[in-house]
């Protein structure tokens, strides 16, 4: 295989590679670990690749769905116990993955901490942290808008890419950008109005990029030296992760995130354990209790779930209680059952970003799992 570059690192020749190589093709910043990193046990049960599920094309197998559907890695946690541990043969357990959207409702978590910190209001408006978009779509968004995708612009997040897709990660550094492309909190400060904010869910990437950039501004710290800080280090990781940086080393806190699969799974259980006091418990107790149906039912998604609910850039399904998830492009989805202490972490490298017959498989498939082990 020819070394990938930022021309054709997402494509699907490529990917499998590049998502587990980030660092080698993107300036990152470090996100260090924990001196202390919170213990898990092994209590492996093999039986879980042999569990059935109803995907959408007939009824499947674990073990034959991760072999078939470009999946790198599955982390199957109980209480403090990994039951399932399943990657491709040339992943090793200290690689990290990058998890595109999973990368929001981390960020969702720093905004978390720094409001325990008393640093951020979540009902303020944007401006009071970020006066430099006072004159785009977002002078007159709060922080919360920008965590419950409620802030309206015009953008059309079109992953083949369209033409906004493409601009936006030239701001990025993702792609090979002209020479005057903009980096991207200038992308950002010129975003137009459209529409209401607060009306309905609008999937728009560039609002967490905003909220990343609220963390920064009322942190004082680099976005990867803020959550090394005050969620990387007290959730317990072991290893270190790493955020991309655009040119002006602004981070792309909607997507960037590269984590090992052992530790994007202990994201799911600081999730799932209230935040273990590094993060406002009023906050994770919102994600959980809070958010507006009629804003998912007016919004981009409402097919996807019926009774589905977006909330501090977790999805919130509907289906079994206190069911929340975060998902991301390539099939990256982080699953956490708070009733049955389930915590499932899912790295993949599809061919394609977005298929919604894909993604809802990876539920049924995780759903299933924690069903089964409640």
């Amino acid at each position: 295989m020819t070394r990938p570059d930022l021309s054709n690192w997402l494509d699907a020749d490529h990917n499998h590679w590049s998502y587990l190589h980030v660092r080698e093709l993107l300036p990152t910043g470090e996100v260090k670990p924990s001196a202390t990193p919170r213990a898990l046990g092994t209590n492996l049960d093999e039986s879980i690749g042999n569990i059935t599920f109803e995907s959408n094309s007939g009824e499947r197998v674990v073990a034959d769905f991760l072999h078939t559907s470009r999946t790198d890695s599955l982390t199957v946690i109980k209480g403090d116990d990994v039951l399932f541990e399943w990657r491709t043969p040339d992943f090793a357990h200290d690689d990290t993955h990058l998890i595109f959207s999973v990368t929001k409702s981390v960020t969702s978590l720093l905004t978390g901490s720094l409001v325990k910190q008393g640093l951020i209001d979540v009902d303020a408006p944007t401006t009071r942290y970020v006066p430099d978009v006072a004159n785009s779509a977002f002078g007159d968004t709060t922080v919360r808008n920008l965590l419950d995708m409620a802030a309206s612009f015009r953008f059309i997040e079109d992953y083949t890419p369209g033409e906004d897709v493409r601009d936006y990660r030239y701001s990025v550094g993702w792609y090979p950008a002209p020479w005057d492309a903009p980096r991207l909190h200038d992308f950002i400060a010129t975003r137009v109005k459209e529409g209401e904010h607060g009306h309905h869910f609008r999937y728009l990437s560039p609002s967490t990029d905003l909220l990343g950039w609220v963390c920064e501004a009322t942190s004082g710290l680099p976005y990867h030296e803020a959550l090394s800080q005050f969620v990387w280090q007290p959730m317990g990781a072991q290893y270190a992760a790493s955020m991309t940086l655009d040119r002006n080393g602004s981070p792309r806190a909607a997507g960037g995130l590269s984590t090992t699969p052992r530790d994007m799974a202990r994201i799911g259980m600081l999730v799932r354990d209230g935040g273990m006091g590094a993060i406002d418990a009023g906050f994770m107790k919102d994600i959980y209790e809070n958010g507006s149906h009629e804003q998912w039912a007016l919004g981009d998604f409402a097919e996807v779930f019926e009774n589905g609910i977006y909330r501090s850039c977790f999805y919130k399904p509907g289906v079994d209680p206190d069911v929340v998830m975060g998902i991301g492009i390539y099939g990256q989805m982080l699953y956490i059952d708070r009733p049955r202490g389930i915590v499932i972490a899912k790295q993949s490298s599809w061919a394609t970003p977005d298929e919604g017959v894909d993604h809802d498989d990876a539920y049924l498939m995780c759903r299933t799992i924690a069903r089964s082990l409640g």
